[in-house]
């Protein structure tokens, strides 16, 4: 073995096999062409088996092993020949060549290869299914003349311009536009059938079918084909992929297109299924050197202009409707676009914040996960960029809520956290006092939470306190938190008395253990160096990282470790 080529380069071959299974090894060996070495190695021993068995240094009939492996490689090219010339014969005879005398101003195309179709194609605009873009549910492409590429863009980056090529070449003459678009005339579309699989390298032939439609029938069908082409000369790879735990060998194949142009027509201008049977031919290098765009895209060019105020108006319709609590399918960027016109946020600012706590103490389905996170993170943003004089209306509820309660999931909005301290930290009393007296519905849980922590009121806050126990009962938005955030903000401003002698009206239409509860705090059960209950409500929502230190289990309640 080692007194030969042939013996040395299957010594070697087998050693770097060897090697590469180790893991570390492996990879680098992997990184610096070690599979088309192992290839290499074999050749050196198939020719200098060849050489060495003719010059009878080693037994002659050895030389049957590398004609066998070359002829049957050499075989195996020549059939793999025939058959794609025997396959690209029957499709060029059985595809339709032109089936409609495709107009731009009467018909829309809509091809899944809109993008690479415009490009190289004779037609001023190409369309494609998207469902990410609503309400058009389209995207349109066209190639504009150069001069015409600055277009403002959108918030919503609906708007987009890059340069496009033509083969293997920059287009200096032109751009490519893409933006959301229905298709505004009479639809003919291209639906592809069958994948290609081009990642598989299988080793026969893959097909796909083009099926052009026209009012949703069928009016003509092309067949295209492709295959993992093997090399005139067998460059082959062997590797063993360690991270993938397994060893394979395969030739240095290319993916080949196969001519399925019916014969007859001139295949530098039509080459596939929508150039073939809509007769829309392919640019030469002069058209494209020459470009003059299309007067068609002048009318939408002009429209475009205005686009992007559209889409300012779509998205604050969309705020609206959710800080009016509503559940519109947004963007994931609506934020963003909000966050660019502040003056317009300031009339929405406390719709937002009570929309914003809303949200927060929502658990969306799977279904909504997506959506719910668009929804709220957008409000975050908004938020973020209130004007000063509107936000400060709204900071104290969002500090009470959020910063003092520690959401969890609001750690993901620093700016919004900092802004919500800035507006808040230098606020006296007086400022929570008056969001308390001004405050409806369930917004008044925050403003009373922050007098709590904060210690002292004004008698007449302390007597407005008073009054909503005594005719809390008669109100349906005064809920077992309303309720009890009051017990704890009263015992915490030196009340107990009162608290004590009016227990039965905080009983009143609540669950089985609020009383309990009431009696649990007055003895001063749970209380923290905050105050009574860790100034929290009885039903706090469980997730915020601040809780009340008093938990309800098996029928008794108990200090919850903080």
């Amino acid at each position: 073995m080692f007194k030969t080529v042939s013996g040395i380069s299957a010594i070697a071959f087998a050693v770097l096999l060897l090697l590469q299974v180790i893991p570390v090894l492996g990879f680098f060996i992997l990184i610096f062409g070690g599979p088309y070495l192992a290839g290499l190695l074999l050749h050196v021993f198939l020719v200098a088996l060849a050489v060495e068995s003719w010059l009878r240094r080693i037994p002659r009939a050895l030389i049957a092993i590398p004609l066998v492996a070359y002829g049957s490689y050499f075989g195996l090219y020549v059939y793999q020949t025939i058959d794609i010339a025997r396959v690209s014969a029957e499709l060029r005879k059985a595809n339709s060549g032109k089936v409609l005398d495709f107009n731009a101003e009467v018909h829309s195309l809509v091809t899944p290869n809109a993008q690479a179709f415009v490009s190289s194609h004779k037609v001023s605009a190409a369309y494609e299914s998207n469902a990410n873009f609503e309400p058009e549910g389209y995207l349109s492409y066209r190639l504009i003349r150069t001069d015409q590429c600055k277009i403002e863009k959108d918030s919503q980056n609906r708007i987009q311009t890059w340069g496009a090529r033509f083969g293997d070449k920059a287009i200096t003459t032109a751009c490519l536009l893409r933006f959301p678009e229905k298709p505004p005339h009479q639809v003919a579309s291209v639906t592809k059938i069958g994948d290609e699989e081009v990642w598989k390298h299988k080793a026969g032939i893959s097909a796909q079918i083009s099926e052009l439609t026209l009012d949703g029938k069928v009016i003509g069908v092309y067949k295209t084909a492709s295959v993992w082409r093997l090399p005139a000369f067998p460059v082959l790879m062997i590797g063993c992929f360690p991270m993938a735990s397994r060893c394979a060998a395969d030739f240095n194949r290319s993916h080949v297109t196969l001519d399925t142009v019916p014969d007859g027509l001139d295949r530098e201008r039509f080459d596939g299924p929508e150039s073939v049977m809509l007769g829309i031919p392919k640019y030469s290098s002069a058209e494209i050197a020459e470009f003059r765009g299309y007067p068609q895209n002048e009318p939408t060019l002009a429209w475009l202009a205005d686009e992007p105020a559209r889409v300012q108006e779509r998205m604050f319709s969309l705020l609206k409707e959710l800080a009016e609590g509503g559940y519109p399918k947004v963007p994931g960027a609506i934020g963003f676009s909000v966050a660019r016109d502040p003056s317009r946020l300031a009339p929405l600012a406390e719709a937002m914040a009570n929309r914003f706590i809303e949200l927060s103490n929502i658990r969306p389905s799977n279904a909504d996960g997506q959506q719910y996170n668009y929804r709220y993170e957008g409000l975050a943003k908004a938020l973020t960029a209130v004007p000063d004089d509107a936000f400060a209306k709204v900071a104290a509820p969002l500090h009470a809520y959020f910063v003092d309660g520690m959401s969890a999931s609001f750690q993901q909005f620093p700016e919004l956290i900092g802004r919500i301290q800035r507006a808040s930290g230098p606020q006296t009393p007086d400022f929570y006092e008056m969001d308390f007296v001004a405050a409806r519905g369930y917004r008044r849980l925050f403003p009373t939470l922050a007098i709590c922590r904060i210690g002292r009121a004004s008698p007449a806050v302390i007597s407005e306190m008073r009054a909503r126990i005594l005719r809390g009962s008669a109100d349906i938005t005064f809920d077992v938190d309303s309720k009890s955030a009051l017990i704890v903000t009263l015992l915490k401003l030196g009340q107990e008395s009162f608290v004590r002698e009016y227990k039965s009206y905080f009983a009143a239409n609540a669950p089985a253990n609020f009383e309990s509860w009431v009696e649990a705090v007055l003895s001063g059960k749970g209380a923290t160096e905050i105050g009574p209950n860790n100034c929290m409500s009885m039903d706090w929502n469980g997730r915020r990282v601040a809780k009340p230190s008093l938990a309800w289990a098996n029928g008794v309640w108990y200090v919850r470790p903080l």
